[in-house]
């Protein structure tokens, strides 16, 4: 007998991509399945889609909650899982039929805690675009101990710092997300790493995002985008321990982070306070980043820059990069 396997769905007024997700979980080759709909609020019609669905396949539980966020609407999902394995997929996304199947036999090939997939990006006319790995075939197989790829995703090396496209372990890893806008999965997917013996990752891309405009990851709202930093400042101190190596990726993935939030709050009213934070954590670890061979060169450039003036970093890197 195959174990229970938990889905979660937080959802909060996807109405127009819901179906698709449920449906391409639903469709799944393995079949024992617990798929818990995480009703976050809902102010369109997500609730009552999620009510027929739940109608027509007794593996369907419904929870109708108050709106507080997608943080706190997976952490419902984990206190009332009971399958033994456990993986999230947002209601604006969808999954290839074969993608629990893949994630749980790499699970049990490898004796791992955590499995992984590629991803690709869909927008609604169709468009696809994969970011990651993509010197490497489908059929591509990765291996580390949790540590290993915690400093690997940290350096934005192979492994997504994403909840999604992922199978856990329950009695490994399962801990709960903390309330931020952006950046609340990557802390806990952090946590996920560091508790994991071993990890697996194949580089198909089973697992598919739908880019919604809706989204909070898409629109702009400043404190939302400054989440990003203090994300970056927490996986700094609380992982920056554990290791000299660990401690290196975790300045190279706070001094990176910063020069995301810089380039989007630049020039923007009523973010000064912001901005001389990111300054400073940019000239404090500039100088580790720089000498740091395993830091991404585009950001080993972008510390050298900042010696020019971070007006005049922001002018270069804009009109290299294109970002706004």
């Amino acid at each position: 007998m195959y174990p229970l396997i938990s889905v979660i769905i937080p959802i909060y007024n996807v109405e127009t991509f819901l179906p698709s997700c449920i449906e391409s979980v639903i469709n799944q080759t393995y079949e024992n399945l617990e798929i818990i709909l995480i009703d976050d609020g809902s102010t369109d019609k997500s609730g009552k889609i999620c009510n027929k669905y739940s109608e027509n396949d007794s593996r369907i539980t419904v929870i109708h909650k108050d709106n507080e966020g997608v943080a706190e609407a997976r952490n419902t999902g984990i206190a009332n899982m009971s399958g033994e394995y456990f993986c999230f997929v947002d209601g604006d996304d969808y999954v290839d039929n074969e993608y629990i199947s893949e994630m749980y036999s790499l699970i049990k090939e490898y004796d791992a805690d955590i499995s992984m997939c590629s991803y690709v990006y869909k927008w609604r006319d169709g468009t696809e675009k994969r970011t990651r790995n993509t010197d490497y075939s489908d059929d591509t197989v990765f291996s580390d101990t949790g540590i290993d790829a915690l400093k690997k995703l940290l350096y934005g090396q192979i492994y997504a710092p994403s909840c999604c496209g992922k199978l856990f372990k329950k009695d490994r890893v399962a801990v709960n997300f903390p309330k931020y806008a952006i950046g609340e999965d990557v802390l806990s997917c952090i946590d996920y790493l560091q508790n994991a013996k071993k990890v697996v990752m194949i580089n198909a891309p089973l697992y598919l995002y739908m880019q919604n405009e809706n989204s909070v990851t898409h629109s702009f709202n400043i404190e939302k985008i400054y989440d990003m930093v203090k994300t970056a400042d927490i996986i700094y101190e609380k992982y920056a321990i554990i290791s000299d190596e660990i401690k290196n990726a975790a300045t190279y993935y706070l001094t990176e982070k910063n020069f995301i939030v810089f380039m989007k709050l630049y020039g923007k009213n009523g973010v000064q306070d912001r901005i001389n934070h990111i300054k400073k954590n940019i000239k404090q670890y500039r100088n580790v980043v720089i000498r740091d061979k395993n830091a991404e060169l585009r950001t080993r450039i972008a510390c050298i820059l900042s010696y020019l003036g971070f007006g005049a970093l922001y002018k270069i890197r804009n009109a290299i990069s294109g970002d706004k």
